[in-house]
């Protein structure tokens, strides 16, 4: 099973994405952190594949605790959400090697579409994922070509 960690200190809003995700049954074990340093210890200890990041955190921004699990997991992707829509910080996440940067604004429309490209070239890569096991059928609804 993939792992994926939500890291953002509105309680409120990393329950909505843990509902939005588990909706959406992606199979994906979901953990949760309220702070950067939580986050990153919560990373290195579960090793997730997918990491949700808010850029505006209290002990460490999403920015350096980033850049940290990175560090520590090359492999895993990170997806910085954030309310702050500028593009300083579209470029400061690209400088951290953050997967993609979407604005909280548009999650609804981009954030399942981004966890599945991830998802997928984990996949592709021959390191598991959901879409291993997946009929034809469900991988087409998905939009995962075979």
């Amino acid at each position: 099973m993939k792992k994926i960690l939500i890291i953002d200190d509105s309680d409120e809003f990393r329950a909505s994405v843990k509902d939005y995700l588990k909706m959406h049954n992606l199979g994906l074990e979901i953990f949760e952190a309220s702070t950067g340093e939580m986050g990153v210890a919560k990373a290195a200890c579960v090793r997730p594949n997918i990491v949700l990041m808010d850029i505006n955190l209290p002990s460490a921004n999403g920015l350096q605790a980033t850049n940290q699990i990175k560090m520590d997991n090359p492999d895993c992707d990170v997806i910085i959400l954030s309310m702050l829509e500028v593009d300083h910080f579209r470029h400061a996440a690209q400088k951290v090697n953050a997967r993609e940067f979407i604005g909280k604004s548009e999650i609804y429309e981009r954030l399942l579409p981004a966890i599945n490209k991830c998802l997928e070239e984990k996949c592709k890569k021959g390191k598991g994922g959901q879409y291993e096991n997946l009929n034809s059928s469900q991988k087409a609804k998905d939009g995962i070509k075979s």
